[in-house]
C-alpha cells in the first residue's frame, strides 16, 4: 500500500521556540519520520503544501488543496491520502474538498491539539490512525473523513467542540463512523451524504459571503452591512427565528438581491417548515426564499461560498 502525506502546518507542525511558544516549524518528513510505525502501514510519500496555522488557510488554498487531492486521486500508485493541518479550520477545509471530491481515492484529514514540545502530543497517533484509515478497503466509500483521537468522522458531521481538548472533534447529532482500535479499523455506520459534487470556479470563490449570528434584543447593523455582499448567512434562533427588530433589516438584504442562507446556532437538528406563525417564526424565511441549511454555520457558509462559484445554488440547497 501507498499513502501520501501532504502537510498544511497547524498545531501538528509546531514546536515551542526559545520564549516557549510554538510555532509552526515541523515539515511533513519531520512528522512522517516521527511515527516509525508508518512503515508498517504503508510506503509513505510526504508533499509539502504548506506550512501554516490553519487560520491562515483561504479559499484559494483549500481549491489547491482539491487539485493536489485530484491529481493523486489520478495517480493508480496512491492508495490514500492523509492530510496533517491546524484544528482551527479543519472542518471547513476538509468538508470544502468533499464537495467538490468524487473520487475513489480515500482522503483523511488529521492534526493534533497538543504540539510536539508538550507531554502526550497527540499528533503522532493521529496520524498513525489517519494513515491506518486510508488504506483500509472501505475508506474510499465514506467521502472525505477526518481521523482524530481514534474516531473516524465524515468531513461534513464533523465540528471542533472543545478549545483544548484532544476529544474536540465530534459528530453531534449521527455519531462517528467508526474507530480505529489498537491496528483495526471498526465501522459502525454508513454515511449518507445528501450534497451534490460540485465544480466551483476558483476565479469566482467568494469571501464576502458574510456571517450573523441571531442573538437576544440584538440590532440590524450587521445584517444591513451585508446589502452589498455576495451572500449573508444566517444563524437563527431555535428552528428558524429571528426578533423582531431586525425583521427589516432581513428584509433590507433580500431587496438587495442577496442570497440569504439560513440555518440555526445550535448544534442538532433542522430548520421547521411550517410550526409557527407570529412574525419572525420560520414563515419570514421562507417569504423571503432563503436558502435552507442543515449544517452549522461556518460549514453553511463554506458551502454557499463553493455553490455560489458553482453557479449551483439551486442544486446545493432547498429554498421551501
Amino acid at each position: 500500500m501507498s499513502i501520501v502525506v501532504v502537510s498544511t502546518g497547524g498545531t501538528i507542525a509546531s514546536t515551542a521556540d526559545g520564549g516557549g511558544d510554538a510555532t509552526v516549524s515541523l515539515s511533513g518528513e519531520d512528522l512522517v519520520s516521527a511515527v516509525p510505525e508508518l512503515e508498517s502501514v504503508a510506503d509513505v510519500e510526504v508533499r509539502e503544501f504548506s506550512n501554516v496555522p490553519s487560520q491562515f488557510l483561504t479559499l484559494e488554498h483549500c481549491y489547491d488543496l482539491l487539485e493536489v487531492v485530484r491529481e493523486y486521486d489520478a495517480d493508480p500508485s496512491v492508495d490514500g491520502v492523509v492530510v496533517t493541518q491546524g484544528t482551527n479550520t479543519m472542518e471547513e477545509s476538509s468538508y470544502f474538498v468533499d464537495l467538490c471530491y468524487d473520487g475513489d481515492t480515500p482522503v483523511v484529514f488529521t492534526g493534533a491539539m497538543r504540539n510536539p514540545s508538550l507531554p502526550s502530543p497527540d499528533g503522532p497517533m493521529n496520524l498513525l490512525a489517519s494513515a491506518r484509515v486510508a488504506t483500509d478497503d472501505r475508506a474510499g466509500e465514506m467521502g472525505v473523513l477526518v481521523a482524530f483521537g481514534e474516531r473516524i468522522h465524515t468531513a461534513r458531521d464533523v465540528s471542533k467542540f472543545h478549545t483544548m481538548s484532544t476529544d474536540t472533534f465530534r459528530s453531534p447529532e449521527f455519531g462517528p463512523l467508526g474507530t480505529v482500535d489498537e491496528d483495526r479499523v471498526v465501522w459502525r455506520r454508513w454515511p449518507e451524504n445528501p450534497d451534490p459534487t460540485l465544480d466551483p470556479d476558483r476565479d469566482a470563490l467568494r469571501r464576502d459571503v458574510e456571517t450573523v449570528t441571531v442573538t437576544m434584543d440584538m440590532t440590524d447593523t450587521q445584517l444591513r452591512a451585508a446589502r452589498e455582499s455576495a451572500g449573508l448567512v444566517l444563524g437563527t434562533m431555535g428552528a428558524g427565528h429571528v426578533p423582531e427588530r431586525i425583521i427589516d433589516g432581513l428584509r433590507a438584504v433580500r431587496e438587495a438581491d442577496v442570497p440569504v442562507f439560513a440555518t440555526h446556532r445550535g448544534s442538532e437538528g433542522r430548520l421547521l417548515r411550517d410550526r409557527y406563525g407570529y412574525p419572525g417564526s420560520e414563515h419570514l424565511l421562507q417569504e423571503l426564499d432563503c436558502y435552507y441549511s442543515d449544517l452549522n454555520l461556518q460549514k453553511t457558509r463554506v458551502k454557499a461560498i463553493v455553490a455560489l462559484a458553482a453557479d449551483a445554488l439551486g442544486e446545493a440547497f432547498e429554498r421551501p
